[in-house]
């Protein structure tokens, strides 16, 4: 799957709408929901721009991620995107 149709698959099951935005930090094309003083998301590419490795080097079989932050809803949105959308959860932390 490309970035392109993860962009799709995600905005359709979560329900929100991804804002693509360009990021020499995040690798270039990047895309966002939200800000990080509420529920946020980030869909990218699993690359380092400056080295070229994975940035998640525990996931590097992964080359897309997507990261949900500040949610209470997460079990609901793994759920949708586990099942429905062959995501899989590869780490989920509670504050």
């Amino acid at each position: 799957m490309n970035l392109v149709l993860a962009r799709a698959q995600v905005e359709k099951l979560a329900g929100i709408s991804l804002e693509e935005r360009d990021s020499t930090y995040h690798g270039g094309i990047y895309y966002l929901h939200g800000d990080n003083r509420s529920e946020h998301f980030v869909l990218k590419k699993n690359i380092d721009p400056f080295d070229g490795e994975p940035v998640e080097q525990a996931f590097s079989d992964y080359p897309i991620l997507f990261y949900v932050n500040a949610t209470n809803r997460s079990l609901e949105l793994m759920d949708a995107l586990k099942v429905d959308g062959g995501f899989s959860l590869l780490r989920h932390e509670i504050f």
